[in-house]
């Protein structure tokens, strides 16, 4: 109901012996009234909805969760190394800042610039995300003048950024957990270990895969894209300390299969139509994941032509052919080249 509906409906119980027009007596009283009544309408229908995981959001969904058990997974902060360059014996200081454009990155640990003029040293974005997952060369500058040194510059790509985990992502968790009851190390229960780190997309899970007692965890990160060292390394330290006693256990990433596409379009000569084309590509390649064993030729047909101003297509080709493309144990599509005629 509305603030007039209820102030409507409060006021239709006076008698008709007063006056209820707007500046009476009685409406300036029950106004106030109406309004407090409106709020708690509002905070019982919010309640309402996140009374329930399917449609419970932010906080309320947290609290949902942690009925089953299940925490939201925090944002990481991408690392890498970097060289700094400056006089011999200036000291490089613990959380001094360097940056790739508006990027802040913090330095691990103290050093002192050596005789030949620069010393590698690790740093770690200040920001939890995959905004910190810079290439090589693209942190180079101190956004503070730091006395004595000269120059910064990454020598290796910075990786192991990702961002807190979604409402989507931790409904999905949620309903996993309640849909598959995990128990004595099941492939449920494996699942679930991997999905709790930090970082880790899709999983599959492929029990006795070298004989009894083994164990192997396919893993991609949150973006649907192969596993990290870094991540693979935090998923196998994890499951460790939760498998039954006896299992051995195998995490690896899934191997990347290249999904290279042709194709011609008929367009309505919008801008913007050719990546908008590339991202629904992405979106139904990361949506299949580790889930399916194909990547089905029709369906990437049906996603290029649900982009906006798409008219129609021919001359498809996936991997230079028009059927399906099997997808082995173990990977995970990834599109690679793009090429409209």
């Amino acid at each position: 109901m509305t603030l007039n509906e209820i102030l409507e409906d409060i006021l239709s119980s006076v008698p008709d012996d007063y006056d209820v027009s707007a500046g009476s007596f009685f409406y300036d009283l029950l106004y106030p009234v109406s309004e407090q009544i409106l709020l708690l309408q509002q905070r019982i229908d919010t309640l309402s909805i996140n009374a329930f995981a399917l449609t419970a959001v932010g906080e309320y969904l947290d609290r949902k969760a942690a009925e089953q058990g299940l925490k939201r997974r925090s944002g990481t902060f991408a690392k890498g190394t970097v060289k700094i360059y400056g006089r011999r014996g200036e000291i490089v200081p613990q959380g001094a800042k360097i940056a790739a454009d508006n990027i802040l990155f913090s330095v691990d640990e103290a050093k002192t610039i050596p005789e030949a003029g620069n010393v590698e040293v690790g740093a770690t974005c200040v920001f939890a995300g995959n905004v910190g997952n810079v290439k090589v060369g693209e942190i180079n500058r101190f956004p503070v003048t730091l006395p004595g040194l000269t120059k910064v510059e990454n020598t290796t790509d910075f990786t192991g950024g990702y961002p807190p985990e979604s409402d989507v992502d931790l409904l999905e968790r949620y309903i996993e957990k309640v849909s598959h009851p995990t128990a004595s190390g099941n492939i449920y229960h494996y699942i679930e270990w991997a999905k709790e780190v930090s970082g880790v997309g899709d999983v599959r899970v492929i029990p006795l895969w070298n004989g009894n007692g083994t164990v192997k965890v396919v893993i991609v990160d949150s973006d649907n894209q192969p596993a990290g060292d870094d991540l693979i390394r935090k998923v196998k330290e994890h499951i460790e300390e939760q498998r039954p006693i006896g299992a051995d256990v195998t995490v690896v990433s899934a191997t990347a299969l290249k999904i290279n596409i042709s194709v011609k379009l008929i367009t309505d000569g919008s801008d913007g139509i050719q990546s908008a084309v590339e991202e629904s590509i992405k979106d139904y390649l990361a949506d299949e994941a580790l889930k399916k064993s194909y990547v089905s030729y029709a369906k990437v047909g049906s996603f290029i032509l649900s982009v906006l101003g798409v008219e129609d297509y021919s001359d498809l080709k996936i991997n230079s052919g028009t059927s399906n493309i099997s997808i082995n144990d173990g990977s995970v599509p990834v599109l690679g080249s793009v090429v409209f005629t």
